[in-house]
Parts: structure tokens; sequence; C-alpha cells
């Protein structure tokens, strides 16, 4: 980590392809992530930047049949099994620019294009579901929740672009692969199973090394924190010392689906769990908390 900070300078775009050959051809999706990137630069002093299009290997001409080299196309393919760690980390940014850049229209786009929006795409509902693992809430900013006139400063983007709605719950992967049967792939044949590889691999690894979860302030409700109770229940989280839940919106049925969970088993070496001071009252959950000896509030 970076000193007492827990992030690394590095950021992972996440991001829809405008056109089949090229990702963003007028540079409208590169305003908006260097608006985002000058807006983080005035905290952070240094930031590398994983875009795909520049970061792997792309076919150089593909219209014309100019493809990746043997030997590119063995390091594009290295380079796709490392996204799961790259997207996932606990301490890397992920910038996802969940909508379409103004002016850009899917009836205009030419036989072929994959016209989804972001979260119908295959890729991007991955890359999505990886940030939304065990990375800090402040992590994984929706770019698309910037405002229009807006001169932002990080901590104003990071508020801005983690609001309610901005990150999910995460998913077990038997979840993921029943979504992602609904999703849209340009090359889904080869892409759709190396996902499942991927996210499952991801999802033990950041779960079973994890010992804080800070999903605080992300507008959850009873539904994500039934969600997470299924992911804690499933035993993901072995090493899970602390979780922090506060100033979200769960009720009494989220908070005794975290209880039910908790009383099974869930999250065995869990010590403290904060909830909000209301929920901290909840009986179900204060009775399993005295129970384990788990810290509540």
């Amino acid at each position: 980590t970076n000193g007492e900070y827990d992030w690394l300078p590095v950021a992972a775009l996440s991001y829809p392809w405008l056109t089949k050959d090229h990702p963003d051809p007028r540079g409208a999706n590169l305003s908006r992530v260097a608006r985002a990137l000058k807006a983080l630069l005035t905290n952070i002093p240094r930031l590398g930047v994983f875009w795909d299009f520049g970061s792997l290997h792309q076919h150089p001409d593909p219209a014309n049949g100019v493809m990746r080299t043997e030997e590119q196309n063995a390091l594009f393919k290295q380079g796709l099994g490392c996204l799961g760690t790259l997207y996932s980390h606990p301490h890397t940014y992920v910038l996802r620019l969940t909508s379409f850049p103004d002016g850009h229209k899917a009836e205009d786009q030419a036989e072929g294009t994959n016209v989804a929006k972001y979260f119908d795409r295959g890729w991007c509902a991955t890359e999505n579901a990886w940030a939304s693992l065990t990375k800090s809430g402040d992590l994984s900013l929706d770019l698309a929740l910037m405002r229009d006139g807006v001169e932002y400063d990080c901590r104003s983007l990071i508020v801005d672009c983690t609001q309610d709605g901005g990150r999910r719950p995460p998913l077990l992967p038997s979840a993921f692969a029943a979504e992602l049967e609904t999703k849209s792939f340009t090359n889904g044949k080869d892409d759709k199973p190396l996902v499942k590889r991927l996210y499952e691999a991801a999802f033990e690894e950041q779960f079973g090394k994890a010992t804080e979860l800070v999903y605080g302030d992300l507008g959850w409700g009873d539904a994500e924190a039934a969600q997470l109770a299924e992911v804690l229940a499933s035993g993901a989280a072995p090493r899970l010392e602390e979780l922090y839940l506060y100033d979200n919106r769960i009720g009494d049925e989220g908070c005794k689906a975290l209880a039910a969970a908790l009383k099974e088993g869930a999250a065995p070496s869990l010590k403290t769990l904060e909830v909000g001071s209301k929920n901290a009252k909840q009986p179900e959950l204060v009775a399993v908390c005295e129970e384990r000896g788990i810290e509540l509030y």
C-alpha cells in the first residue's frame, strides 16, 4: 500500500467500446476520463492507468487483415489473465464509464458493432463485479455521475461518483455466472467461459485474504444486506475481522439476514461489526454478536 493510505497509484478503466475496431474514435470518453484524472491528481501525486486499448496489444488493422503477431497474441492472453486481480484488488481504483458520451447513438453505429449499454455487456459487467468484491467504497467510481460544469477536486469527485446506486454488493460466483448468461459479448464463445473462471479466481483470492471490508455510505438497503449475508454464509471470508456497513439504509430485514448468517458461523474471525446506532439495537443482531463476542455498533 501507499504508506499509511489503503490505495495504490493504479486505476483500471471500465467502459463500453463505442465501435468494433476503436473504443473511442472521437476522444469523447478520453475527455471524461481526463477530467476525472485531473481531479484525482489534486490529492494523488501520481496515477498509472490501465486502459485496455493502449495497455494490451490490439489488432493493428483488422479491417484489412492486419492482426496481432503470435508473440503479441501471447502477451494479450497473458494480460487478460491478470485482469481479475487488477480490477478486484482491494487497493486499486476502478473508473467506470457506465453511460455513453453525449451524442453517441446506437442506431448510428456500423453493422456488427456491439451497441449494448454498460451493464448489459459481458466484460463491463465482469469488471463492475470485480470492483464490487472487497474494494473500499471510495475506490470504485462511476464517472457517469460527474456533473456538468463542476470543477472537481479529488474528494468532491469521489463523493459524487460513489453516490447511491454506484456500487453493488459482491456476487457469489454462481450468481455471477447466472447473470452473465444475460450479457452481450462480441466474442462470447471464448470470452464467457474465460471471465467465469477469472471471476471465481478473483472472488476466492480477495475474500480469502480479506480482514477488513468497508461498505459504508453506499445507499444499500435490505436486499443488498441479504446479498452480502449470502456471500458471508458461503464461507467466503474466513479471515474477516472487521465489517463496516455504516451510513446505509439497511433495515430490520437486512439485519436479520446478517444475524442469521453469523449465527450459522459465517465470518468466523469477525470481531467488529458497524451497522449504525439504530441497527446496533436490532434484537437478532445483538443476540448473535453477544453470543460470538463481536463488538457491535
